[in-house]
């Protein structure tokens, strides 16, 4: 009997051992809501294998076109097109509707209708009368009903979450899904915008923006998907003039809870403005968030590792469309 119960004993710790480890890895390489992985052992962890970089994808037809705005101000926009949920794309600050080379083709043969657009300002996008600047939500809701999308999933990287946050606060019906990447929302939080001073010096405004924007893997291993990035980036420029912006509403993390509309954070594990400690303090402001660390990435995650942002992305739309 003795006998029997070691037996029984040893079974039960082996078959929690191997239960650990899956957890850990499932975890760890997913997606998490808000879960701290246990710490593998260190005799384990062997990473030698370099990540796969390829040119930016052949791109699926699509529609373009400018939607004009009050004060000679306009958008401009393209549209996969289809009958298929809607995904709406906010770019950045140092990019446009042509940040998002790697996610057209992608989105659209998972069956999204994919449509992205630039900002005032930006590539294709006259900036209009400095007295007339419009606002994020505004501007997108015009291009929406424009584009007759009635309700649609919004994803907004860096810069590109301010939109986001303004059109959920002022017209969350319309949304099914907002996925925040590299970014905190267009609102100040005392507690985490003022560690800003900590990590950010005076002088980080006048680095080159491929140094602040893409992750020191990612420009060692792949110059040539550096140069693409630079290109764009001084193309999203568009003719130089722009009046700035602001939000329709007052952000504020109560009213994006009230919105009620799944959330997925997604953090570069080397982005140098928002890294994933300040990625998952916004995160536990939303509950039922979802979040997730892609590891070597910079502030341009969907262009640095885009297999892995496309993927992670689709499934979050397809939970919720």
């Amino acid at each position: 009997m003795k006998m029997s119960e070691e037996k029984i004993n040893d079974s039960r710790r082996n078959i929690l051992k191997k239960a650990t480890v899956v957890a850990t890895l499932a975890v760890s390489c997913g997606i998490a809501s808000n879960v701290q992985a246990r710490t593998k052992d260190i005799s384990d962890i062997s990473d030698t294998k370099e990540l796969s970089y390829s040119p930016p994808p052949k791109q699926a037809r699509a529609t373009e076109g400018v939607l004009p705005l009050s004060g000679g101000a306009g958008l401009y926009y393209w549209d996969t097109g289809g009958e298929g949920p809607t995904v709406v794309l906010s770019h950045p600050g140092r990019g446009s509707a042509l940040t998002w080379p790697y996610q057209q083709p992608v989105f659209e043969k998972a069956g999204f209708r994919t449509i992205a657009y630039s900002r005032r300002g930006y590539f294709g996008s006259p900036a209009g009368s400095k007295s007339d600047t419009g606002n994020y939500a505004d501007d997108l809701n015009a291009l929406v009903e424009h584009l007759n999308v009635d309700k649609f999933h919004i994803l907004g990287l860096a810069a590109g979450g301010f939109a986001v946050s303004d059109y959920v606060v002022s017209y969350p019906e319309k949304l099914l899904s907002m996925t925040i990447a590299c970014s905190l929302f267009g609102l100040w939080d005392k507690n985490i915008d003022e560690r800003l001073d900590f990590i950010l010096p005076k002088s980080f405004g006048d680095l080159p923006p491929e140094f602040k924007e893409l992750g020191p893997s990612y420009r060692w291993a792949h110059p040539e998907g550096v140069r693409e990035w630079i290109k764009m980036e001084e193309k999203s420029r568009g003719d130089g003039h722009r009046h700035g912006q602001k939000a329709k509403s007052n952000i504020t993390w109560e009213k994006i809870r009230e919105s009620n509309i799944p959330t997925f954070f997604i953090a570069g594990g080397a982005d140098l403005y928002q890294p994933p400690s300040m990625m998952r303090a916004a995160a536990r402001e939303i509950p039922r968030s979802q979040t997730l660390v892609v590891s070597e990435a910079g502030h341009a995650v969907q262009w640095e590792q885009p297999e892995l942002f496309n993927r992670a992305v689709i499934e979050f739309f397809r939970k919720h469309s």
